[in-house]
């Protein structure tokens, strides 16, 4: 096979909103790299492959915050179905007379399997990996009664990275209706398509129970440390009340250098406090003006950026707000929502709840607002697998 004359596209397009973690799977951490980045080392090795081409979601905001893509790695944004994504991502390809297309759900994708695809295209003209069905396949009527025994001896069940010759894939995807996978549309069009070995290792991730069975298989430890934040700021007369990230009706707010966000400063200093990387004021010193009447919500994802940078992830966060105003039963929903949004992190993983002094002290006198914060963040340690990869 020549040097660059293949181009690989990894399809990660999609939203990942069913799989309910915040934050769209293909750019979920595993060993603190998101998962796309294992394809994308995979593929980059392979002498003959001299593109590579990332399909991201049209929306910049979904992935954006999540991942930098390396240097060498193109990225086109993808459209409504997936074979809209896939053509994107064909026509971006400069140089490529020969194509992988691969889901960036499949990060354990190996050289040897992308080497069969490859070896298969150069033989047929296109190529998929499939594996044998192992488990018995019943048929089931719309009431959920048994019909009958499928016969598995000629069932396969498909995977990727599968390949083509690029101008043949551009012309059956441009005329096929909507297909599930790029070999389905080859099919439409009447064209052959050889199967190879595929992979029993190269699972999807589709559900957190797969999340779980990757990090199994990759060896996967975890180090886990906990964190606490405090912070006070006393009440002011004739300035915005802003607690949470969120802006509420008063004709008082939070004192403080930047706007007072007593719980912001309190999760920050927890997220730090965990991660062992100092606490707020060392990164944003009350003497520097450039953090005078700061919005705390960008201060949160600065810190958050930091968090991740030194390969966390957040785990949990759970808010006790100390004061008699705010009452947190009518803002906990919206102030979770927010704290979600700065932190990019699965609302199911922030509580927020409230207490006060029983008049004890200036904060049971309506003088101000306390607050206190624990955080579980969590690193997984460095294995053998993802020397591999």
């Amino acid at each position: 096979m020549q040097k660059n004359t293949w181009g690989a596209v990894i399809v990660a397009a999609g939203s990942g909103t069913r799989f309910g973690s915040g934050v769209p799977k293909q750019f979920l951490r595993l060993h603190g790299r998101p998962l796309i980045d294992w394809s994308i080392k995979t593929f980059s090795v392979i002498e003959e492959i001299g593109e590579i081409v990332v399909v991201t979601p049209g929306d910049s905001n979904l992935w954006k915050p999540f991942w930098d893509p390396p240097a060498y790695v193109k990225t086109v944004a993808g459209g409504l179905r997936r074979q809209d994504s896939v053509l994107a991502g064909l026509q971006a390809l400069k140089s490529s007379c020969l194509v992988l297309v691969h889901d960036a759900a499949r990060p354990l994708v190996s050289g040897s399997l992308i080497l069969r695809v490859m070896k298969g295209v150069l033989d047929s003209g296109a190529a998929v990996p499939v594996i044998p069905v192992r488990d018995t396949v019943k048929s089931v009527t719309s009431s959920s009664l048994i019909r009958g025994t499928v016969s598995r001896e000629s069932l396969r069940m498909s995977q990727t990275p599968q390949g083509f010759t690029l101008d043949v894939l551009l012309r059956v995807l441009k005329e096929a209706d909507e297909v599930t996978d790029e070999c389905g549309a080859m099919e439409i069009a009447g064209l052959e398509v050889l199967a190879v070995d595929g992979d029993p290792g190269n699972i999807k991730l589709t559900d957190p129970e797969d999340l779980m069975m990757i990090e199994s298989m990759t060896g996967r430890t975890m180090e886990n440390r906990i964190g606490i934040g405090l912070d006070f700021h006393p009440f002011e007369k004739g300035i915005p009340f802003v607690a949470g990230g969120c802006h509420m009706e008063a004709d008082f707010g939070l004192s403080g250098h930047s706007d007072g966000d007593a719980v912001l400063h309190a999760v920050a200093d927890a997220l730090l406090s965990a991660s062992r990387l100092g606490d707020i004021g060392s990164f944003f010193p009350p003497e520097n003006d450039r953090w005078k009447d700061a919005d705390s919500a960008i201060l949160l994802e600065k810190v958050c950026g930091f968090v991740r940078d030194a390969g966390w992830e957040i785990g949990q966060i759970d808010i006790t707000v100390i004061s008699n105003f705010p009452k947190i039963a009518t803002v906990r929903d919206i102030m979770i929502e927010r704290i979600a949004g700065i932190t990019c992190i699965d609302p199911e993983r922030i509580w927020v709840k409230g207490t006060t002094t029983n008049t004890l002290g200036d904060i049971g006198k309506d003088k101000g607002m306390g607050c206190m914060v624990m955080a579980r963040v969590a690193r997984s340690t460095e294995t053998e697998v993802m020397a591999n990869h």
